[in-house]
């Protein structure tokens, strides 16, 4: 904080000597938010086709996904397109999924450094932690009369807000989830898998059986890190996934428990034993460290996935193999959706006027979110009608995941994809059970020690617990005395104190 106050007096320092409306990077604290307030809602108030005036400006974007040999040419495109919009110079890379992105991402955001705009979410870069924190501008001021608002709606705006204030924007996508599993197309079409037949992981036991004796080098099931079947628990978090403390997610109750010592992890953990025993899990499950380079590689027939309408569709586009989705759990509306996937910046940054037009053009602008999603047109895929496209084999550039910023139901559809694919996502976000946590934030200060001695020692044995590679009843014994000791009754206690007091404050 102490570094954002250094910022907002410089800049007052720049506005006395030159004489022009500079406005400090934003933080949370309540002066630089009133100070930028009015330039704000000038700016958003431009259209985005207006001629800029002034010097170019270099915008950094950095986001999670897959590195792209080509990002910067990408990138180098949105220059030109953005020259006689808002004339930045944008500078791009992608960083690669959660455990990759974080470490690339935190330093920066804590040195002050300067970088303009960054994805965050309640999985990677920790949006609370990084907000409370201090690291992210106030984006209130910038949203009040911004075209983002409506797109996204208010209401979920809201649900990613901190004390009402919103220090990053959501993703426009799907507002629910649920939980399920892709299988490989050509084994499930060999061993006639029927998707409608699978209700639950057990279901598929026999296909892998099957699939151990007949496929060489293929694995029945993908379970690496906190991607695989403890997933399809589906707990409703009350902080990081690694951070003990949940809710079912059927509303059934208020008590917050620790998920990794409840009857239903136990069961699992036995039977992700009985699945590594038999070789259905890789017995380097342990040690490896990321999922979707494992996914991309064709030799696991399951994985377990996030899942929404198109899943299958869409996760071709970044590991080009077919799948075929089998939905298990019912859709559910969490604090997961409203901070799953957002665009933030950095109290480090030296434009974040420009910065935020830049995030608000991936909302309003077609072709500008198209080019980050997909690439160039006639290079990284051809168009099959206005709003269908068809990838081209290229190894340049395969991003896809729209779903990490803007607003996705401006996407291309690929030429695989349901034509009524918005649609239905427009109904499977009706759908979706809201949790009685929805907007419930839980403030970790008064137990910050104890969390990240907690999340040591979950990094230390889940893994092996997770993926069937240790007995799990002693691992489980020495695993809870640890947890025990590093402090998860007084972090449970903290998070039940905070959440009865929401639940009476909000009348529910």
């Amino acid at each position: 904080m102490k570094s954002m106050k250094r910022y907002f007096s410089l800049a007052l320092v720049l506005v006395f000597a030159l004489t022009v409306a500079l406005t400090g990077c934003g933080s949370k604290t309540e002066t630089p938010a009133a100070s930028t307030e009015t330039k704000a809602e000038t700016k958003t108030e431009a259209k985005a086709d207006a001629k800029p005036a002034g010097e170019q400006t270099e915008l950094t974007f950095y986001c999670v996904a897959d590195s792209q040999p080509e990002m910067q040419k990408i990138a180098d495109a949105a220059t030109e397109y953005l020259k006689d919009k808002i004339n930045v110079k944008v500078k791009a890379e992608n960083f690669g999924w959660g455990d990759t992105y974080t470490p690339k991402i935190n330093p920066m955001l804590a040195s002050g450094q300067n970088v303009d705009v960054v994805f965050t979410s309640n999985w990677a870069a920790n949006f609370y932690v990084n907000a409370n924190a201090g690291y992210f501008t106030d984006l209130t001021p910038y949203l009040k009369n911004s075209k983002i608002k409506e797109i996204v709606g208010e209401d979920f705006l809201k649900g990613s807000a901190i004390n009402g204030k919103n220090f990053a924007v959501p993703t426009n996508k799907e507002k629910v989830h649920n939980w399920g599993v892709l299988l490989k197309k050509d084994l499930a079409d060999k061993y006639k898998v029927d998707p409608k037949a699978i209700k639950k992981l057990e279901d598929l036991e026999p296909v892998f059986e099957k699939i151990k004796a007949g496929e060489q080098g293929v694995y029945p099931l993908l379970n690496v890190q906190m991607e695989g079947p403890f997933k399809l628990l589906d707990w409703d978090n009350i902080s990081d996934d690694d951070i003990p403390g949940v809710l079912y997610s059927d509303n059934r109750d208020t008590k917050i428990i620790n998920q990794f010592e409840s009857p239903e992890a136990v069961a699992l953990y036995k039977k992700m034993r009985e699945y590594y025993k038999k070789g259905w899990i890789h017995a380097d499950a342990p040690t490896q460290d990321n999922f979707s380079e494992e996914m991309k590689t064709g030799k696991y027939f399951a994985v377990v996935q996030s899942m929404k309408p198109g899943k299958a569709e869409e996760m071709k586009l970044s590991t080009n193999i077919d799948w075929v989705q089998v939905d298990i759990t019912k859709p559910i509306m969490t604090n997961r959706e409203t901070t799953g996937a957002m665009l933030a910046i950095p109290a480090g940054c030296k434009n974040p006027d420009k910065a935020f037009k830049f995030i608000e053009m991936l909302y309003t602008d077609k072709f500008l979110k198209n080019l980050f999603v997909y690439g160039i047109e006639k290079e990284h895929y051809t168009k099959v009608s206005d709003n269908v496209v068809k990838l081209t084999e290229n190894k340049g550039y395969r991003a896809g995941n729209g779903w990490r910023f803007g607003d996705q139901f401006s996407d291309y559809l690929l030429d695989n994809e349901d034509p009524q694919k918005w649609e239905k996502f427009k109904a499977y976000n009706a759908a979706g059970l809201p949790m009685k946590s929805l907007g419930f934030v839980f403030d970790n200060k008064n137990v910050e020690n104890e969390i990240g001695a907690v999340k040591n020692v979950v990094q230390k044995h889940y893994k092996q617990i997770w993926t069937g590679a240790v007995d799990p009843e002693p691992a489980l014994k020495k695993w809870s005395e640890e947890m025990k000791a590093a402090g998860v009754d007084k972090i449970l206690a903290e998070m039940q104190k905070q959440y009865d007091a929401w639940l009476k404050a909000n009348g529910k």
